[in-house]
């Protein structure tokens, strides 16, 4: 009864804290504020509220408090500089936004997924990529295989890509595979709602499947007492690593990787469809997956905002910022400014954009580029005629990711 009532006292304080912050950004959107009307997360295609982010100048003073930038060059100085972390220096994430469940390991410092970073090495490198690639062209021909002639690429092929490989490379038993897809499904509005409240339903919903994914992964290791198998979980405790900290990693990676892969995949196929050329040259030529991904990363990557926090006092576009100050990056705006338009004959050289290589992306950057390449691959080689057959329908509340909720597709 006792912990009933506690629940019951610690929903309803997180409901209201969800609702405030929710509150705080329809009123400034209401007056104009267009960070605000980004984190609504109402439309999808944020880019007239980033234009004018852009008009306010290299860093723009939102009346959330926060600072903004779309400049690529600020972009690039604040991603890039060790003074800013995800938390400020006492470990507090900025006031305006929730603290994540500790489940999730995405509300940890710069410092701690660098260490988790080290606790993954001895399974990441070229192998891991090799690996990576082999299961994902596995797993791509059977999702596509007797699915007659059109499917959701988002719920039916983009997230089950790197839901199977990551299971299969983790060591996730095979019996085990529907709670492990079923949980990543549900996780899947935690990072949006690191800068955006999601409803008390689904945060809970999104907390709770965490704590699933961590169980399952104690179970693989438990069941492989000194990191004996094959997965690599059991192959970082071999290693010499921490129980704990080999579960932390793999948790890490599959909630930091499988949806910013299923938003990248649908959006490399939205622009490629947008471009029948691009898309024949692609089919023609499935080596060219990797330029497409890379144009893709640098036209409409699949993690639009970045946040910092200074944890000293610093001077960005000649402004003075103070230790705690909020800066959060456009991610998408930045790169597109920097870029220059792109033709069909550029595919090819299309020029390097990677993901943030600091925070949780320490882990997961490096599949979510390998997955999506092989993703394409695999359409191309097995649906050339692939074609859309239907609306495409965004999640809400998803300014962070822009995530796919449904695309229809048909193919010959």
């Amino acid at each position: 009864m006792t912990d009933a009532i506690t629940t019951e006292l610690a929903d309803r304080e997180l409901g209201r804290r969800l609702h405030r912050i929710r509150g705080a950004h329809w009123y400034f959107g209401n007056h104009g504020d267009p960070y605000a009307l980004i984190l609504r997360g109402q439309t999808d295609d944020p880019s007239v509220y980033e234009e004018r982010v852009r008009e306010g100048g290299p860093l723009f003073r939102s009346r959330t408090g926060t600072w903004v930038t779309a400049d690529p060059e600020v972009a690039a100085a604040v991603l890039g500089d060790s003074r800013f972390g995800a938390l400020d220096r006492a470990g507090r994430r900025p006031e305006e936004y929730l603290q994540p469940s500790p489940a999730t390991y995405l509300g940890l410092d710069r410092a701690a997924y660098a260490r988790l970073r080290r606790v993954a090495e001895p399974v990441l490198g070229a192998d891991a990529a090799a690996a990576w690639r082999r299961l994902g062209e596995d797993v791509g021909r059977r999702l596509l295989a007797g699915r007659g002639s059109g499917l959701d690429l988002t719920a039916d092929f983009a997230r089950r890509l790197p839901a199977l490989v990551l299971a299969a490379w983790l060591g996730v038993p095979g019996e085990r595979y529907d709670e492990w897809e079923e949980s990543l499904r549900a996780a899947g509005p935690l990072l949006d709602g690191l800068l955006c409240p999601q409803t008390l339903a689904a945060t809970r919903a999104a907390d709770s499947a965490a704590e699933g994914l961590r169980a399952l992964l104690d179970e693989v290791v438990a069941a492989r007492p000194g990191g004996s198998g094959e997965g690599a979980v059991a192959r970082m405790v071999g290693a010499g690593a921490a129980p704990d900290d080999a579960v932390a990693a793999a948790v890490c990676l599959a909630l930091s990787a499988v949806e910013p892969t299923t938003t990248l995949v649908c959006e490399a196929v939205r622009l490629l469809l947008d471009r029948p050329e691009w898309w024949r040259r692609l089919c023609d030529s499935p080596a060219l997956a990797p330029a497409a991904v890379r144009h893709t990363l640098r036209h409409a990557p699949p993690v639009r905002l970045e946040s910092r926090v200074a944890h000293e006092d610093v001077t960005v576009a000649g402004r003075p910022l103070p230790a705690g100050s909020h800066v959060v990056v456009l991610v998408g705006a930045a790169r597109r400014a920097g870029a220059p338009a792109a033709e069909p004959a550029d595919l090819a050289g299309a020029p390097a954009a990677e993901l943030p290589d600091d925070l949780w992306f320490a882990l997961s950057g490096e599949f979510v580029g390998r997955a999506a390449e092989t993703a394409l691959g695999v359409l191309a080689e097995a649906a050339p005629g692939l074609r859309r057959d239907g609306d495409i329908v965004r999640w809400r509340r998803s300014p962070v990711l822009g995530r796919y909720a449904r695309f229809p597709v048909a193919y010959s």
